[in-house]
């Protein structure tokens, strides 16, 4: 008579949720976000604010150096980030919940008051961002390398070295 075989740990993942936040979020979460210290994280920002003078590009420079000081401060790897002007992408890995919570609450506000050119709790009640942060946990390897692929294409096509084109709903959370 055979034995079965024991099943791996692969299986118990395959139920647990990867992606929170963004559009997928329909009034206050009932659940924490899923937070992986092991694997890299797809986090996205939006704000439909940020045209024109608003425009994260402007502020570019500003933006790489708030990520990467908050980065080190609350030791969050940050593998890639992409600037498309109205929305943020960022590869990360942070080392705790914890320290991902408050990278997110940090880049946020201090992203926000340099783009809009305010102090802190000068603008009570702007609100800038439109939803709350999407994040979704990515295996190593592939997926890893798809979403590095998509991040420097979403560049190229926010600098305008390439134009617009449309994807599926896979990467791109304002589409889920």
């Amino acid at each position: 008579m055979r034995r079965s075989q024991q099943l791996g740990f692969a299986l118990l993942e395959r139920n647990r949720i990867k992606v929170f936040g963004g559009s997928l979020l329909k009034g206050n979460a009932k659940e924490k976000r899923p937070i992986s210290i092991k694997k890299a994280m797809h986090l996205v920002i939006r704000s439909s604010r940020a045209k024109g003078r608003f425009s994260l590009l402007k502020k570019d420079i500003q933006i790489k150096r708030i990520i990467s000081n908050q980065a080190d401060r609350f030791g969050v790897r940050v593998y890639k980030q992409a600037n498309a002007g109205n929305h943020l992408h960022l590869t990360v890995l942070p080392r705790s919940r914890a320290a991902f919570n408050g990278f997110i609450r940090a880049i946020t506000g201090l992203i926000a008051r340099t783009v809009l050119g305010t102090e802190r709790g000068a603008g009570k009640g702007l609100q800038f961002w439109d939803q709350r942060p999407f994040t979704r946990i990515l295996e190593w390897g592939r997926e890893f390398k798809q979403v590095t692929a998509y991040l420097r294409q979403n560049t190229l096509e926010a600098l305008g070295f390439e134009p617009y084109r449309p994807r599926s709903s896979r990467f791109n959370p304002s589409t889920a």
